[in-house]
């Protein structure tokens, strides 16, 4: 009778409510390129010289510590960081259960399942924090300490490239090539060049145009004419 009570009570605290996550929110992404055109700028061995590539800027709930989230036998840390927004309804926020820094929602003890992510209630009067899991429950503690905010991250579904500075012998500089697709290296797709400064300072790769100011085997200054997919 004993086993079967507390089997009841267990089953209550992690049920709390019926959540079910809405996946309506789609982040803005935009093409960003480094550095600025026709600004001098320096970069040393093994930094990018040139980096264009997708940049997606999103919503997200910040905890900025640590926020334990209770419930009767049953609690949860929120890992201080920035959980990206999932989507909303009339009545609450949706967001991951991983922040865009690697941080997550972790069991503190002895509980059976993992979150999914987490609802906030758009009533800020009570500054409500929910634990969703996948069988569409949650439980739930008001009085969290969190803000709203974006944030700006390299996209990991896009296409990223950059070119490398990797020295200078003689009058011969080395750059290298490297081509990223959900945020993978693709080593088909990389490559390394050389270019004789004695013979132009102006080096040229994949419509990339860079004007070389100076260059040594440890820093290179130069100017960006042209990014990869800028006209000129």
């Amino acid at each position: 009778m004993k086993k079967t009570l507390l089997a009841g009570l267990i089953g209550f605290a992690l049920v709390g409510c019926v959540s079910d996550i809405k996946y309506n929110y789609v982040p803005e992404v935009a093409q960003k390129s480094y550095p600025d055109l026709n600004v001098v700028t320096t970069t040393y061995i093994g930094d990018d010289m040139v980096r264009q590539g997708n940049v997606k800027t999103m919503d997200v709930i910040s905890f900025p510590v640590a926020t334990q989230v209770n419930n009767y036998w049953y609690s949860y840390i929120i890992d201080a960081g920035d959980y990206p927004k999932l989507g909303e309804d009339k009545k609450y926020l949706f967001f991951a259960a991983r922040s865009v820094n690697g941080n997550s929602i972790v069991k503190s003890f002895n509980v059976p399942a993992a979150p999914i992510g987490m609802r906030v209630s758009k009533d800020s009067s009570k500054n409500e924090v929910c634990i969703s899991f996948a069988t569409g429950t949650d439980f739930c503690e008001n009085h969290k300490q969190f803000t709203y905010k974006k944030v700006s991250v390299t996209s990991q579904d896009g296409f990223q490239q950059t070119l490398i500075y990797n020295g200078k012998v003689g009058n011969k500089i080395n750059i290298g090539y490297r081509e990223f697709n959900n945020d993978m290296a693709r080593p088909a797709f990389s490559n390394n060049a050389e270019y004789d400064l004695s013979r132009s300072t102006v080096i040229r790769y994949k419509g990339a145009v860079i004007e070389v100011l100076q260059a040594t085997n440890q820093h290179i200054k130069y100017k960006v004419i042209s990014n990869f997919n800028t006209p000129h």
